[in-house]
């Protein structure tokens, strides 16, 4: 009897603990790929001084994948209202004659084009071996989703994909301080 109760209120500080949307669908490796971020990294990602306890979205955007522009607004909004920080970088291999005439495309009036920054020169390394844009990283502190987010994405599926990183992130967290 002792035994079922421990086992019941087990269960019931699981469920506490985790959604329930994550407790079906957070496969074991995606937590277990978190990893902290090396010192390039975090230079480049984290930059100024940030509260460590909110996540960071980190999107590379082009305009030679035409909804990216139409739609980052939208998704930025999206992940902005789940808390997290926002940085929106142009693709650097995007020549900036073709960002220009992209932003003043009617096409692109969705996007605010002072929003969108440079990538910070000392990413280049990092963003090297990427060859798609839209392409999103999370972060939670010093600690990196290695798994991008490829793409645009209807908003329940870009909400999802947010939280699951998160989730995965702060299990990866709290399971490594008990290490």
């Amino acid at each position: 009897m002792l035994r079922s109760l421990r086992l019941l209120c087990g269960f019931f500080l699981i469920a506490c603990a985790w959604p329930a949307n994550a407790q079906a669908g957070l496969p074991e490796a995606s937590w277990r790929a978190v990893r902290a971020m090396t010192a390039e990294e975090h230079a480049c990602f984290v930059g100024a001084p940030t509260d460590a306890s909110k996540p960071v979205v980190v999107i590379l955007l082009s305009p030679r994948m035409v909804y990216s522009l139409l739609e980052w607004a939208r998704m930025k909004q999206t992940a902005e209202a789940l808390g997290y920080r926002v940085l929106s970088w142009k693709d650097p291999r995007v020549p900036e004659a073709e960002w220009r005439a992209a932003l003043a495309s009617p096409a692109a009036t969705t996007t605010d084009p002072a929003a969108l920054l440079a990538m910070p020169v000392q990413c280049n390394s990092l963003w090297r071996g990427m060859n798609h844009s839209p392409m999103s990283l999370v972060l939670l502190g010093s600690h990196l989703h290695p798994w991008p987010v490829w793409g645009v994405m209807p908003e329940e599926a870009w909400r999802e994909a947010l939280r699951f990183r998160l989730l995965a992130l702060k299990r990866a967290l709290v399971r490594s301080s008990f290490q």
